[in-house]
């Protein structure tokens, strides 16, 4: 598709992204304030290619990671990883995007979710995969945040647009008008230059060439009324449209600023130019004047050769049959169209198979790594009940009690041990045991964790198990600790076990009053309280609030 890209208006410094102060608090939080509006920008002008946006993105992804702030680290990943798209490297791009994208939907960060579908709808287009682009393009316009910056909005909305018109559906042309509508109140004439040309480009894809003449005509005049120079994208659209109604002359004088090699070689869209001049080649051709249009096709092919644009090349290919043609040259036509037809069908197995390689890159790396992380996953938790076990103990605990929450007394361990547990196993069966076992972890899991605040429940081994609290005072701990005890307890275990109860009891140890806790201490005292339990008649609670 034909895109238009600028450059930024006013380039800004790699030091824009960069925290200030000397390290106190409140610099801590004007560093984070102005890293946060930083990446906010990076954001908009990363839409034209600016020429320090690769720089800035590094430096704020940097500054990010120092801070420990993950969410503004990944939108500047994002950055970097549309830059890769726009080079080609569209299964890098896709790859890091469904990353984000995995990690904003566990964490419920809707900007960030937002921004991932916008550019996996574009890593998605580049593939030629319409229908998942169109899907993708959706998903970012719906969960873009109404706060988020109005440019953005023109940005998701607008690839919404393309998406469709590319899939072919006129219900393109609403979604530009309120696209352009966007980018109007806003004074941005970039974007409208943008929005414009992408709706004329769409025009022609119906074949609508004097609706598509309306909205390319509306172009020039935004473009001059403010002084801006149109490039090579917006004159290829131009002189397409122009050429397809049969203006001729009208087109050619159209795209004649194109030639200025500071235009060409400013192409942004990845092809040195090369596409404009085919459509010159063209244009020329049609109008009999086959000199000219074979200097414009050989400048064609040469920035072809020279940059790698195997596709361009291609159709270069049909032109000089077109144009050997038109001359008389039959036989050379004949020739030239043999060697279009050739490569024309390499081309498509080739990309065929470029496309195949990054969806399964994109794909492949993303499945591997989630299956890492489920083969994970399962190493920490006991098979029977699904619940945690030591091994997540083991790695989570002393994480928990260096947290500033058991500083402050807020963090309880409690030891749970299920009463007479054998008597079970040996008078109902070992399998009415395990029941047992799977039904007070379901009932834990319920009822044990007040909130979802790094408080866990965990299976030990046989009937024992751990409960570790997060933000309760030992006295509210012990509270709740007395009501899992008669949640479990009260659980009609009649059906399961007869005329034998269920109940459990507790010891618990918190880290009020220690200076620096640790893992072996709190289980320590846990399980000293869980004995004196046991000793005192079992079913009930012994922690430190009595």
């Amino acid at each position: 598709m034909t895109t238009v890209v600028e450059r930024s208006d006013q380039e800004r410094g790699p030091s824009a992204v960069l925290p200030s102060g000397d390290g106190g608090t409140g610099d801590l939080w004007a560093a984070v304030a102005d890293l946060s509006a930083a990446v906010a920008e990076l954001e908009v002008d990363s839409r034209f290619d600016g020429a320090d946006v690769e720089s800035r993105a590094d430096l704020a992804v940097a500054a990010a990671r120092e801070l420990g702030l993950v969410e503004l680290e990944l939108r500047a990943t994002l950055v970097l990883a549309d830059l890769e798209r726009k080079r080609g490297n569209v299964a890098v791009a896709g790859r890091r995007a469904r990353d984000v994208l995995r990690w904003a939907g566990e964490n419920d960060a809707r900007h960030l979710q937002a921004r991932s579908h916008f550019l996996l709808a574009g890593a998605f287009q580049e593939l030629g995969d319409l229908s998942s682009a169109l899907e993708h393009a959706v998903r970012s316009a719906e969960l873009l945040g109404q706060d988020a910056r109005p440019e953005l909005r023109v940005d998701h909305d607008a690839r919404l647009a393309d998406c469709l018109g590319l899939n072919g559906d006129l219900a393109a042309r609403e979604r530009y008008d309120h696209v352009l509508g966007l980018a109007e109140d806003l004074g941005d004439i970039r974007r409208q230059v943008v929005v414009l040309n992408n709706r004329a480009y769409c025009e022609t894809i119906f074949g609508h060439y004097e609706e598509a003449l309306v909205w390319i005509t509306r172009l020039q005049t935004v473009a001059g009324n403010h002084d801006v120079g149109l490039r090579g994208a917006e004159l290829d659209t131009l002189g397409r449209v122009l050429m397809e109604l049969g203006r001729y002359e009208e087109a050619e004088a159209a795209m004649l600023p194109g030639l200025h090699p500071e235009v060409l070689d400013a192409s942004l869209a990845g092809d040195a130019g090369a596409d404009f001049l085919l459509t010159l080649a063209e244009l020329r051709r049609r109008r009999g004047r086959l000199d000219r249009a074979q200097e414009s096709l050989d400048e064609c092919v040469r920035r072809c050769e020279l940059h790698g644009l195997t596709g361009i090349r291609v159709r270069a290919r049909r032109e000089q049959a077109e144009l050997h043609a038109a001359g008389g040259r039959y036989r050379e036509a004949f020739e030239a169209h043999k060697l279009y037809a050739d490569e024309w069908m390499e081309l498509q197995s080739t990309e065929r198979d470029a496309r195949a390689r990054a969806l399964q890159a994109m794909y492949e790396t993303t499945e591997a790594r989630q299956q890492t992380l489920r083969y994970r996953e399962l190493s920490l938790r006991d098979p029977l009940t699904g619940l945690y076990n030591r091994r997540y103990v083991d790695d989570e605990l002393p994480r928990l009690l260096a947290a500033p929450a058991a500083a402050d007394g807020a963090v309880t361990v409690a030891l749970l041990d299920l009463d007479h547990f054998k008597r079970i196993n040996d008078t109902c069966s070992h399998e009415t045991g395990d029941q047992v076992l799977r039904t007070v972890a379901d009932l834990l899991q319920e009822i044990g964790t007040p909130a979802d605040d790094g408080s866990f429940v965990a299976r030990l081994g046989g009937e024992e198990f751990l409960l570790v609290l997060v933000g309760l005072s030992p006295t509210a701990a012990a509270r709740h600790l007395d009501d899992v005890r008669l949640g479990l307890s009260n659980h009609p275990w009649a059906p399961m076990t007869g005329d034998l109860p269920v109940t459990v009891s507790i010891g618990a140890a918190s880290t009020d009053t220690l200076v620096s806790p640790t893992p072996s201490d709190m289980l320590a005292r846990a399980d000293a309280r869980l004995y004196t339990a046991k000793r005192q008649g079992r079913d009930r609670v012994v922690s430190e609030a009595g």
